[in-house]
């Protein structure tokens, strides 16, 4: 077992950087360093540099620890197994998109600095699009809060084969999304004050996927909404 308290312990490391580099005060420290266009045209592009590396890490360390087989699963049930693990990925190119991929990946502001055009702040944690002064719950964001945060867990959980490490990664890494998906809604709360807690409101569950999604809202050519400054706080 000192094998998956050690893997507890390196997850919980790497989530608690993740979440400090995150938040809200981290960014307007680095606001105040190098200015807002260039923190607005740096800070998601290199935040997920870290992201990359510091992940990287963890699976190297990980890797390097003892593990003990808890079950190994054989035949069609480790193939339906292993489609679940890919079917799991759809929900989170779903939300991705409803996001907005380039916004995600810090493009959009790194390619209007680069350009010499006005570059605004990257969206606020992975929820809805505001406009309007609106959170416009579409695709995913009908069904759940967080649909970013819950798309792992399939994949997580769904190996064929369960080791204790395994396990202990798994483990903490679903009270993090958990944890994390809490943290968003702090960051969004305070960059949307007026929109976030009506979509709170809506019906529209926190985390595992609700039965009864509210109607969808439409845009023209099926596309997410624009982001809107009206909507910042």
């Amino acid at each position: 077992m000192r094998g998956a308290v050690k893997v507890v312990a390196a997850t919980a490391l790497f989530a608690g950087v993740h979440s400090l580099l995150a938040s809200r005060a981290s960014k307007r420290i680095v606001r105040r360093a190098l200015g807002t266009s260039r923190r607005n045209a740096l800070y998601r592009p290199l935040y997920l540099v870290q992201s990359v590396a510091t992940f990287g890490a963890l699976l190297v360390y990980f890797n390097r620890q003892p593990a003990r087989t808890l079950y190994e699963v054989h035949g069609p049930l480790a193939w339906s197994m292993r489609a679940g693990q890919v079917v799991g990925l759809g929900p989170a190119i779903w939300g991705a998109y409803h996001v907005g991929i380039p916004g995600i990946l810090g493009l959009s502001g790194l390619t209007a600095w680069i350009r010499g055009k006005p570059v605004t702040a990257e969206p606020e944690a992975q929820g809805p699009v505001c406009e309007k002064g609106e959170m416009k719950a579409s695709g995913p964001f009908r069904w759940h809060r967080h649909p970013l945060n819950f798309a792992p867990l399939p994949v997580l959980w769904l190996f064929p084969r369960m080791t204790t490490r395994l396990g202990a990664l798994n483990l903490a890494s679903t009270v993090y999304l958990i944890a994390g998906s809490l943290h968003e809604e702090a960051r969004l709360r305070a960059a949307y004050p007026s929109a976030y807690p009506k979509y709170e409101a809506s019906g529209v569950p926190f985390y595992l996927p609700g039965a009864n999604p509210p109607a969808p809202k439409k845009t023209a050519l099926g596309r997410p909404p624009h982001r809107n400054g009206s909507c910042m706080g």
